[in-house]
């Protein structure tokens, strides 16, 4: 149900944007404001609080956010928290992004390695994605020392792991199997 709630006032705002020929600096806009509220999570608590009056939720993002967003950005949340609706600003924004990589033909490509990736590396591998998918990339970046060396590779909902971690899996895995 969240789902599609989330997804329902997503497009909605994809089409204002969208109307607006600003699709991209909407998704930024959103992402900063999701940002907001992941580094302050008792910001976002208080605008669910259902016993706090809509009025004083109301001030406080116009405190927080006016002549920092769009007009129409503090409207949305505006009216995302007068509907009980902003508790699912990350699932609408998540559902914003998608739309916007489907129509400009973006995949989104995270890459987990277990040391940081040079600048090189990262251009090589952004370029091999693009090859592959016939689509613009977005590359994400992060670091996981217990994958030991090698490279996760997930794009869209596919997963390539070459790391050295789960080659040790399965080379351990083959090992008790034939000696058992």
């Amino acid at each position: 149900m969240a789902d599609i709630v989330s997804e329902r006032y997503a497009q909605s705002l994809y089409e204002v944007a969208k109307d607006e020929k600003q699709e991209k600096e909407y998704l930024e806009e959103l992402t900063a404001v999701c940002g907001a509220f992941r580094e302050n999570p008792d910001f976002l608590k208080l605008l669910t609080t259902p016993s706090i009056a809509f009025e004083d939720k109301q001030n406080v993002l116009k405190t927080v956010f006016e002549g920092k967003i769009r007009p129409f950005m503090l409207n949305f949340l505006m009216l995302t928290t007068e509907k009980g609706r902003i508790g699912l600003i990350h699932e609408m924004r998540e559902a914003y992004k998608e739309q916007y990589y489907f129509e400009n033909n973006i995949a989104e490509v995270c890459a987990v390695t277990a040391v940081p990736m040079s600048d090189a590396l990262r251009d090589r591998l952004k370029n091999k994605m693009q090859a592959v998918t016939g689509r613009q990339v977005v590359l994400e970046t992060s670091v996981d020392p217990e994958i030991i060396g090698g490279i996760v590779v997930k794009v869209n909902n596919e997963q390539f792991d070459t790391s050295l971690r789960t080659r040790l899996s399965e080379i351990a895995a083959r090992l008790t199997n034939t000696i058992a």
